[in-house]
């Protein structure tokens, strides 16, 4: 072979192998393009100041000027629940051994514990929700139930013996996560608004609930039952209550421009004969 002719052929070879490089290093770049939409695993959308941060929710945050309040109790139609007696088998040194379980927990005739909220609000004032926290006592979740943004919700526990959340929902992701004298501090995200059930596996009787807000007209009653929302635009609602044993109910009311509507639920009991707390 002519010299001639291996000259040519290496020349080629050497265009062919430029040639390569510069498309790979083309296709790179254009990959790493600032204009190409970044792609991530959590589909909640972005947030900005104009709106909540609720997935699949149309709500929106707008400045309220002269808003009205609903202000009310929630009570109980007949006799208490007797409260469930359960015998610890486990852990009682730090549990107790023996716990009651009520199934609605009254201050007089007032139904704590209860949640309430207008269910087709669709614009207003942005959430001002405590931080969640869900704390493990003495084999007891505190508060019972928990009232959140869709977020994360912080889990701790005190307890020297080991618990685990067990969490039963449908919208977001189930957890099952221990935790112990090593790990006595977790965190679980809820992205979309929903009404989740937390159990520990362990210790039968712990149940508590985590409520994911749509909006943040939502309050759990306290001292006798009572609640309030605050700050709603002027206009007519659904106003909804949920308990745990007694269901759900709903009124609509109408909500006037710097008035307070006062709104009562009386739930019915379902049990035969008052509770006698042994």
């Amino acid at each position: 072979m002519s010299n001639g002719l291996i000259g040519s052929t290496q020349g080629n070879r050497k265009s062919t192998v430029a040639g390569v490089v510069l498309f790979s290093l083309a296709i790179m770049f254009s990959g790493c393009s600032t204009n190409k939409p970044e792609v991530t695993n959590d589909s909640t959308p972005a947030v900005n100041n104009q709106s909540a941060q609720v997935t699949g929710t149309a709500y929106q945050v707008d400045a309220v000027t002269n808003g009205g309040n609903i202000e009310g109790q929630i009570t109980l139609n007949g006799k208490p629940i007797p409260p469930r007696p359960v015998l610890v088998s486990q852990d009682a040194s730090v549990c107790g051994a023996r716990r009651l379980v009520y199934p609605v927990k009254l201050d007089g005739n007032g139904i704590e514990d209860a949640v309430v909220w207008i269910d087709d609000i669709h614009h207003g004032k942005a959430y001002d929700f405590a931080p969640a926290v869900l704390k493990q006592q003495k084999c007891t979740y505190d508060p019972h139930i928990v009232l959140m943004q869709p977020g994360n919700l912080k889990v701790t526990t005190d307890d020297p013996v080991p618990h685990n959340i067990h969490s039963y929902s449908e919208a977001n992701r189930t957890y099952n996560e221990s935790m112990n004298s090593l790990n006595r501090e977790i965190s679980l995200h809820f992205a979309r608004p929903e009404r989740i059930s937390l159990k520990c596996d362990l210790h039968g009787w712990m149940q508590a609930y985590v409520v994911v807000a749509a909006n943040p007209y939502y309050a759990i009653t306290k001292n006798a039952g009572a609640f309030q929302l605050r700050d709603i635009p002027a206009g007519t609602y659904q106003l909804k209550v949920w308990q745990e044993t007694l269901g759900e109910s709903s009124q609509t009311v109408t909500v006037q421009a710097g008035k307070t509507t006062k709104v009562n639920f009386r739930l019915n009991s379902p049990a035969p004969e008052r509770a006698e707390v042994q």
